[in-house]
């Protein structure tokens, strides 16, 4: 069996889809509604000529629909960097498509309560297949993300915007409830 960062997510989804994974202020939404949300997303990436391979690049502030964006971009094949271009700034996805094509992705709303029943996307990834791209130069495979998940400690960790998401993925993979922390307390 591959194991890869989004395979791992969707085993949970599976086993115990009506667990909390992501909780944002007094929001929160289940394994079943962040997989089915990520499902969508992956399909509209692909439709747009995503591919697998392709590394897309991130600009959003860290919230639970970076989680949907960033399981998506894994799901699709690809990679991500990620930055977070402050308050108020709008949030973007774009890549490079067949023959150098640049294309953008509108990202705006995320719903996630409201695609239940999206059905996962065959594997296209191996665990030596990159996941993100540190600093535009750092690639990180899902296997290091993987290896990470034993870091792991108690059933809520916090989402703080860390680059690689590697605070939000470790949880996740081991079914416990990453909790998106307020922007002033990211700041701080």
């Amino acid at each position: 069996m591959t194991r890869t960062v989004h395979r791992l997510i969707e085993n949970h989804a599976a086993l115990r889809g009506d667990a909390i994974a992501l909780v944002e202020g007094a929001s929160s939404c289940t394994y079943r509604e962040l997989n089915s949300a990520a499902n969508v997303l992956a399909r509209r990436l692909m439709n747009a000529g995503f591919r697998r391979g392709t590394c897309a690049h991130v600009s959003m502030a860290p919230a639970a629909e970076l989680a949907v964006v960033l399981l998506a971009i894994l799901k699709a094949g690809g990679c991500y960097t990620w930055s977070d271009p402050g308050p108020g700034a709008a949030a973007t996805i774009w890549f490079e498509g067949p023959g150098g094509q640049q294309y953008e992705v509108e990202i705006g709303e995320v719903p996630l309560a409201a695609v239940c029943g999206s059905s996962n996307l065959p594997v296209m990834t191996r665990e030596t297949d990159a996941a993100c791209v540190l600093q535009g130069e750092v690639v990180v495979p899902h296997a290091t993300i993987i290896a990470m998940a034993s870091c792991a400690s108690g059933a809520r960790s916090p989402f703080s915007g860390e680059p690689g998401a590697f605070d939000l993925w470790v949880p996740l993979m081991n079914g416990a409830t990453a909790v998106v922390e307020e922007r002033s307390a990211v700041a701080a």
